[in-house]
C-alpha cells in the first residue's frame, strides 16, 4: 500500500512528506456498527443518520494505509510512542446509515520542534475527505495531527 512499510530513521526534514497522498478507499456505515456506536456514546440507536463520530471512523478506516504504515512514512513505529495531537471534524452533510463513502486525503503539514523537557518531536497534520460514493458530494472533512517523539 505505502511506498515504505518498514520504519527507518526519521526523515531529515518531515516537511518532505507534505502533500503525500493517502491511497484512500471506501467505508460503508453498516447498520449494526451504527447501532453499536450510538449505544456506546449514549445516543439513540436505530436512526437513519450516523453519529458524527463516524466521520473519524470512516476517514481513518479507509485512508488506505495502516497506522503502522503511516508511522513508517515518518520513520517511526508504535513502540516510539506516537501520540494523537489535535482533531477537527467538519460535517457538510450528515453521514447516513447504510451509505458508502469514498475517502481521500494528504499530509498537510509537518514541523520538527524541540521541547525543554521532551526534547525533539515532529508534529504531523493530515486531512481526510469523505465523499458520498452514490452522488460524489463532499460530505465531511477530518483533520488530525500526530506527535512523533524523537528520542535520540
Amino acid at each position: 500500500m505505502s511506498e515504505r512499510t518498514t520504519p527507518g530513521p526519521p526523515p531529515a526534514d518531515p516537511r518532505e512528506q507534505v502533500g503525500r497522498r493517502f491511497p484512500g478507499g471506501v467505508f460503508t456505515v453498516e447498520p449494526w456498527r451504527a447501532w453499536l456506536v450510538a449505544d456506546t456514546v449514549l445516543d439513540e440507536p436505530g436512526g437513519e443518520v450516523a453519529h458524527p463520530l463516524f466521520v473519524w471512523l470512516a476517514a481513518t478506516g479507509a485512508m488506505g494505509v495502516t497506522w503502522d504504515e503511516l508511522f513508517a512514512w515518518f520513520g517511526a513505529t508504535a513502540d516510539d510512542g506516537p501520540m494523537f495531537g489535535e482533531h477537527e471534524t467538519t460535517v457538510h452533510r450528515p453521514l447516513r446509515v447504510g451509505a458508502t463513502y469514498r475517502v481521500s486525503g494528504e499530509i498537510t503539514g509537518a514541523d520538527r520542534k524541540t521541547g525543554r523537557s521532551t526534547g525533539p518531536f515532529d508534529v504531523v497534520g493530515y486531512r481526510l475527505r469523505l465523499h458520498d460514493a452514490a452522488d460524489g458530494v463532499h460530505v465531511a472533512d477530518c483533520w488530525n495531527s500526530i506527535i512523533f517523539p524523537r528520542r535520540g
